[in-house]
């Protein structure tokens, strides 16, 4: 047992020397601790200037604020002297005169924002229209309410007007031939607008030219159902179609039609170089890469010369 103990808590001269190392280092440590107060100075941090920034972000959150509050009761009826003078009489709002306005006890500013609605197309047909309107306070609309007198619209008026078409400006009888038609005239299509009409134009130039109406189904957008909307408005006349000359058209020209695929565009083009011009568009048939449905949607694009 004795053997034991000694072979746990005795130490030979290296660990010794060891240990004495670990202590001074840690001795060491106290003392710098202790004292390194005293031998370098504290660095004094200066508070001012965060005081500074501190007081200016408070003073920019207040004017701020400020302004804030000044918009909320900007058009506020205790902001317009004119109310002390202001007159109480019935009256409808729908292109009230600015004198009336005024003697209602309305600044100019007020009446210009109304002005502004009405020159929008903006309309007052019931009292609660005029209580919208941000220039006017609740506390203003309460005393002009009972005033405001709107005439009442004639239902057959309101009936006709709810049952407008909403194409009423386009003919069913136009006839429009794609080939040639700009974007006004595509316009007067019913149910063509403004984007669909540049969309036609872009991808009329892109493929040269429509030679049939159902290539209108491939324009963004375009659907079966709007197509057999306008099919009876639209004509596709096709000797006005751009076409290709494969006996003098390089690869890229070839590979810059839609429709055509890069090889293609290479094999007509390697065919021609090696065994001459084609005699006619149906030789590219019988091409390696010229598959049936690729032939159908691209020979109408093609010529010899």
């Amino acid at each position: 047992m004795k053997n034991i103990i000694r072979d746990y808590f005795t130490f030979n001269r290296r660990e010794r020397n060891g240990v004495f190392v670990l202590l001074s280092i840690i001795l060491i440590l106290i003392l710098y601790l202790s004292f390194s107060d005293y031998f370098f100075a504290k660095e004094k941090i200066d508070f001012s200037k965060f005081d500074k920034e501190i007081t200016q972000f408070e003073a920019e959150q207040k004017q701020i604020g400020d302004s804030v509050s000044l918009q909320k009761n900007y058009f506020s009826s205790g902001n317009n002297p004119q109310l002390d003078s202001a007159e109480r009489f019935p009256f409808n709002p729908n292109n009230l005169p600015e004198e009336d306005w005024k003697r209602l006890g309305l600044s100019d500013k007020q009446i210009h924002v109304i002005s502004n609605y009405e020159s929008k197309g903006g309309k007052f047909r019931t009292k609660e229209d005029v209580k919208k309107m941000y220039c006017i306070s609740p506390q203003l609309y309460a005393s002009l309410e009972p005033y405001i007198q709107i005439p009442q619209e004639n239902k057959s008026e309101i009936s006709n007007r709810k049952s407008e078409p909403l194409y009423r400006f386009k003919d069913d009888k136009v006839i429009v031939e794609l080939n040639s038609a700009d974007t006004t005239e595509l316009q007067k299509i019913k149910g063509i607008g403004s984007s669909f009409a540049k969309r036609i134009i872009k991808f009329r130039d892109m493929i040269g030219g429509f030679v049939r109406k159902e290539q209108l189904m491939e324009v963004y957008g375009f659907d079966k159902e709007k197509f057999d909307l306008i099919s009876p408005q639209i004509t596709v006349d096709v000797s006005i179609v751009k076409k290709i000359n494969i006996n003098s058209a390089s690869v890229d020209d070839l590979k810059k039609h839609p429709y055509m695929n890069k090889k293609a565009a290479v094999a007509i083009y390697m065919h021609r170089v090696n065994n001459g011009d084609f005699k006619s568009v149906q030789e590219i048939k019988e091409l390696n890469f010229v598959s049936d449905s690729l032939f159908n949607k691209i020979a109408p694009y093609l010529k010899v010369e």
